[in-house]
């Protein structure tokens, strides 16, 4: 560790923050957890070559642990550039690649931080923030915890992902430098964020048609018959739950107050996580022994939860991430407290017979035939509503005629986005963006039919506050030009690292 650890280096209780515990707890419990967890392989098999060398097994999978600590860490820079920020098996393995790409451009560029650049980030990273800033107590609970040896790493991990940061910093700066932004296309991109759009939006539903559209038990049998895999039972889950929870009586408790209580059951919580992570520990007895209070489920599904799950967050997503070797939890987050489950009994999905998986058929084939026609049906309605339009008719009105209906969604902006507060705001967005006034979208299939979306009009910025707008926006939009530039950077610099995969 650096000497930022040194300086800072004081006795305390050899346990993990409540604020880290979050942190990691939340992480290893999300959606990246289980696709890490499983690992690609071991020993000293050959995943592929880089720039000549060759990349093992083992290397892959401690630079996919690395992206663990460094999302944990908050490494916001170093993930987004690196992997994309995506949790797909190809941002993890993107991550490592990009890794060794920037690690050879650096040195061919010779940019290596030094240790007090190091020092300087080490005391930016989120995880080590209270109230804005640098924490040296969180710094020393998570070396002096766990959390580390566990993905195989010292404390010298954090050294390197900071050095990884401050180097991925330099050299988009680098790049970025390269870059400027022109008055027109500051003027274009302002008028672009900023400009209203007034659209209106013609939903269509196939539940109407669903309806009545018959469906015959030989087209039944016959879909059955050619896709007979698909139609399984849901595999069924009980767990076990060990319950830290606050008492009737402190959970009125507000402030420094509930959150002393509730590091302290934090802490239980983790301890008792390490003492139950062996599958030959007994949970009950161990429950008992941390005076955890012990409940268990029925058998429930991921489409069905246990009522008895639902206070504690993503339990029922992490129920189905255990297994006989690993048959217990990380600990679990609810307004009230920490939980560990343990998975109790499994009853697997198995193939349905045609009787019972017949609903479900003639509902699939409803649905599919419905979406045919309504696309149809849908270019018909959409030239009825044009000529409407064309008679001088209010979308509404045209709507109306053509025998179905339109939402107008009020003026916005692309900087307003995000207040949008409409069903399938994103595909509206995406659609509106490339119409011109008095055009509309293709046929946009949702999950309950699909839509059109039509550009009423388009508002440019106030000419009084473009000026000022333009100032203002200027840094946000270069530094977006900058990211762009060092992307294309990397793309470029990876087509030329002679990357070889290995073949299975």
């Amino acid at each position: 560790m650096t000497s930022l650890f040194r300086r800072y280096q004081q006795p305390i209780l050899i346990a993990v923050t409540l604020a880290i515990i979050i942190t990691f707890i939340l992480y290893w419990n999300g959606p990246m957890g289980g696709k890490f967890g499983g690992g690609i392989g071991g020993g000293g098999e050959k995943f592929g070559s880089i720039y000549g060398q060759t990349l093992y097994v083992t290397d892959i999978q401690r630079d996919f642990n690395k992206l663990r600590v460094a999302y944990g860490l908050g490494l916001s820079p170093l993930v987004q550039s690196l992997s994309g920020n995506s949790e797909s098996q190809e941002g993890q393995l993107d991550f490592v690649i990009n890794m060794h790409v920037l690690d050879h451009e650096a040195e061919a560029l010779q940019i290596a931080p030094s240790d007090q650049e190091v020092q300087d980030e080490e005391a930016r990273v989120p995880a080590f923030q209270t109230d804005g800033k640098f924490d040296p107590k969180k710094l020393s609970d998570l070396v002096s915890g766990s959390l580390l040896p566990s993905l195989g790493f010292t404390d010298s991990v954090i050294d390197e992902l900071v050095r990884e940061q401050v180097k991925l910093k330099k050299v988009s700066a680098l790049v970025g430098a390269t870059v400027a932004l022109s008055p027109a296309e500051l003027a274009n991109r302002f008028a672009e964020s900023n400009e209203k759009m007034s659209v209106a939006v013609i939903q269509l539903s196939t539940s109407d048609l669903e309806k009545v559209i018959p469906v015959s038990d030989g087209d039944a049998q016959k879909a059955y018959d050619t896709r007979k895999e698909q139609y399984r039972s849901e595999e069924q889950r009980k767990v076990a739950i060990a319950a830290f929870e606050l008492t009737p009586d402190q959970k009125g408790l507000t402030g420094k107050d509930r959150t002393d209580a509730l590091q302290k059951l934090g802490t239980a919580a983790w301890t008792f996580a390490q003492a139950v992570v062996d599958k030959s520990a007994n949970f009950a007895d161990q429950a008992k022994t941390a005076g955890a209070k012990l409940s268990e489920t029925g058998l429930f599904t991921t489409s069905n939860p246990d009522p008895t799950l639902a206070n504690i967050e993503t339990a029922t997503a992490d129920a189905y991430k255990l297994s006989s070797d690993y048959p217990s939890s990380d600990v679990l987050q609810g307004e009230n407290g920490y939980y560990v489950i343990h998975l109790d009994g499994v009853v697997p999905s198995a193939q349905l017979t045609f009787q019972q998986a017949k609903p479900q058929i003639i509902a699939d084939i409803k649905s599919q035939r419905a979406a045919q026609i309504m696309q149809t049906e849908a270019i018909g309605v959409k030239g009825h509503i044009a000529e409407e339009l064309q008679a001088g008719k209010s979308i509404e009105q045209a709507a109306k005629d053509a025998g179905v209906s339109a939402e107008v969604i009020p003026p916005f902006s692309l900087m307003e986005v995000s207040k949008l507060d409409i069903p399938d705001a994103q595909p509206i967005v995406e659609n509106a963006v490339s119409l011109s006034a008095g055009q509309f979208s293709d046929f946009v299939p949702t999950s309950t039919g699909g839509m059109y979306v039509y550009m009423q009009s388009r508002t440019p910025p106030d000419i009084t506050t473009t000026a000022v707008g333009q100032e203002m926006m200027q840094p946000q939009f270069l530094r977006q030009k900058q990211e762009g530039a060092f992307l294309e950077w990397l793309r470029l610099a990876r087509q030329s690292a002679r990357l070889e995969m290995a073949h299975s």
